[in-house]
């Protein structure tokens, strides 16, 4: 048995064990579905911002855009160039099919055992939803393509994408040539309800809501004195939102929890060494992709209980 076989043998009997799991997952989850991740080999580039050097994710990822003049301009300079970005990305997750590592977890989270369950995740694609995953059990902290909102936040409210980011794109300006979605309230344009940079407009009604039924979970495995176990899958240290939560929650001191940490790369991997050594608190890397990981994990979880008489 090697190493990896070793720490999948014991993540099985983690998830046996455990009364609760939490997942917290991160674009390396997506990775599996043919989504790309923001930073590294497997990272997705909107093909305009490799002309346009001054630009990148994190400037085409800004709430300015919606404020500026709308036209088609091959200057980039205006707000149908930044609508453009997210009609590229819409396009992108709506037609992605969610992996099977989705109804994996869905699966361990039906386990007979096991009480409750969630999903933190900072994916904007909608994937575990897409997967069958209780629309109740889902943080998505950085919101969802799947939703709008006003540009001015004028009700805190959020409304279902469906086609308003259907629209043209001029291939030689990359700029959306359809007119521009709109606020049913005020009238004023409306946007993608995700959290970008510098975003002091996001309309947090849904997430609010999210954020009460995470808290209501936690709430359940302090009351039940359930086992947690968080498996984090494909989160990167460049926006840190989902590491962050899951070392917050193993290392809470209302639940006895277990992590662990699964990513292909071998830094992005490692868990802190503050947070192992902990009396009743075990901690597992895995350095694989979040598919292969599922799958390995979930084949020898089907082997145990197949054995059990």
């Amino acid at each position: 048995m090697n190493e990896i076989e070793q720490i999948v043998d014991k993540i099985v009997d983690l998830i046996l064990q455990c009364q609760s799991i939490l997942f917290t997952s991160g674009a390396g989850m997506s990775v599996g579905s043919g989504l790309g991740t923001f930073r590294g080999s497997t990272a997705d580039i909107w093909s305009p911002l490799l002309e346009e050097p001054k630009y990148d994710y994190t400037d085409i990822c800004n709430p300015i855009w919606f404020r500026k003049e709308q036209g088609n301009s091959i200057k980039h300079d205006t707000a149908n160039f930044g609508y453009a970005f997210w009609i590229y990305q819409f396009n992108l997750f709506t037609t992605a099919v969610p992996h099977q590592g989705y109804l994996i977890a869905k699966q361990w989270s039906q386990l007979n055992h096991m009480k409750y369950a969630f999903s933190f995740t900072s994916n904007i694609d909608g994937h575990w939803r897409k997967s069958g995953w209780d629309n109740l059990s889902i943080l998505e902290c950085h919101g969802s393509i799947d939703y709008m909102q006003c540009v001015n936040n004028c009700a805190d409210s959020v409304w279902s994408t469906n086609n308003s980011l259907k629209l043209n794109v001029d291939s030689e300006t990359n700029c959306v040539i359809d007119p521009l979605p709109f606020c049913p309230n005020c009238k004023s344009l409306a946007r993608p309800n995700i959290l970008m940079f510098e975003d002091r407009q996001y309309a947090g009604e849904r997430y609010n809501e999210q954020i009460d039924r995470y808290e209501q979970f936690k709430m359940d495995i302090v009351e039940t004195k359930s086992k947690l176990l968080i498996i984090e899958l494909g989160a990167g240290t460049t926006i840190s939102s989902v590491r962050n939560e899951s070392e917050m929650m193993f290392n809470n001191k209302k639940w006895i929890a277990h992590f662990i940490r699964i990513n292909p790369s071998v830094e992005h991997s490692m868990i802190d060494e503050r947070y192992k050594n902990k009396r009743n608190r075990l901690t597992y890397e895995l350095t694989v992709d979040a598919l292969t990981a599922m799958t390995l994990i979930d084949q020898a979880l089907t082997k145990k209980l197949n054995s059990k008489p």
